[in-house]
């Protein structure tokens, strides 16, 4: 098992002046991916298995049946997976290719977080100790240029992640990664479609409060780096859809006027009663949108994976 990083250090400083700048702006912010540390972590997983939460309830199946069709197509391929995280969702697709095609398989995760990369490349390798792994610890954002390109490549962007991408970063995401494929290469990406915007809301607004408590954790985490007194229940959590720009948004509201202090910033940050922290997007596609990606890529839609309800789509497309 191998593990390259392409991480550069990032200190604490760097964290706490892009904190700093989101929290500065007009109107404030916070970046999602400052969600994810070990309690957020937890309750994500928690909200996963939420009743109301269906995407995964839906990509999973999908991923069995998407993986019985491409079983023989991904023979002697390099296998990228971009945002890996615990590998959950790759073993799920490759527990139905046969053991006689993983041997062919060298499995790419590509993750920030070198811990995760190195525990779930162990995991996978006493899993399938026929297919060879190697991680890569990298932003494929940043740094898409550094995948590997000697074999035939099946890149996969499962979760719909891409959906927590601006629209605009989103298709300059896209772009970036068709320079780099080449012929015959293919994607396969999860997206999350356009429904009865009830439902899409409820995934979001769980009756038991996980996803509120989820998105105010991400105040606790700007404490730490920050040193600062944010009292989460002084915030209300607010999701909804946003069809103009066929998203859910996630903000924190400020349910009074809110003066928020630090111990090692000179600065208060200021709220106004009903003023909000925008914390996380999540784009819904349609059939136009998965085509409007493929174009910035320049690839061919191949085939549009899909549960009975269409609620979900796992899309495979060709660089031709």
């Amino acid at each position: 098992m191998i593990i390259e990083d392409f991480m550069p250090e990032i200190g604490e400083s760097s964290i706490r002046e892009e904190l700093l700048a989101c929290l500065r702006s007009d109107p404030k912010t916070l970046p999602c991916m400052y969600f994810y540390d070990s309690h957020g972590s937890e309750l994500f997983e928690e909200i996963t298995r939420l009743e109301e939460y269906y995407p995964p309830k839906i990509e999973i199946p999908l991923l069995r049946s998407t993986a019985l069709k491409l079983k023989q197509d991904i023979e002697d391929n390099d296998l990228v997976e971009l945002g890996s995280g615990d590998c959950s969702k790759i073993s799920i697709f490759l527990d139905e290719v046969p053991k006689e095609v993983r041997q062919t398989i060298v499995y790419y995760p590509v993750d920030v977080c070198r811990d995760s990369i190195e525990r779930s490349a162990c995991n996978l390798q006493n899993r399938y100790p026929e297919m060879k792994v190697h991680g890569i610890t990298a932003d494929f954002l940043e740094h898409i240029e550094k995948m590997p390109g000697k074999r035939k490549r099946l890149f996969c962007f499962f979760g719909s992640t891409i959906g927590n991408l601006t629209e605009a970063r989103s298709i300059e995401f896209m772009t970036d990664l068709g320079k780099v494929m080449n012929k015959n290469d293919r994607l396969l990406l999860g997206m999350d479609m356009v429904k009865d915007i009830d439902i899409i809301e409820k995934a979001y607004n769980d009756s038991q409060g996980i996803t509120a408590e989820f998105n105010k954790n991400i105040l606790k985490v700007a404490n730490d780096h920050l040193k600062t007194n944010f009292d989460p229940e002084e915030f209300e959590h607010v999701a909804f859809f946003n069809r103009k720009d066929s998203r859910i948004e996630m903000h924190l509201k400020a349910k009074k006027d809110l003066e928020v202090t630090s111990t090692i910033l000179n600065e208060k940050i200021i709220f106004k009663k009903g003023e909000t922290i925008h914390t996380e997007n999540s784009h819904k596609y349609t059939v136009d949108g998965i085509k409007k990606m493929a174009g910035a890529a320049g690839l061919s839609v191949e085939n549009i994976f899909n549960d009975d309800k269409k609620w979900f789509s796992l899309v495979e497309m060709v660089k031709r």
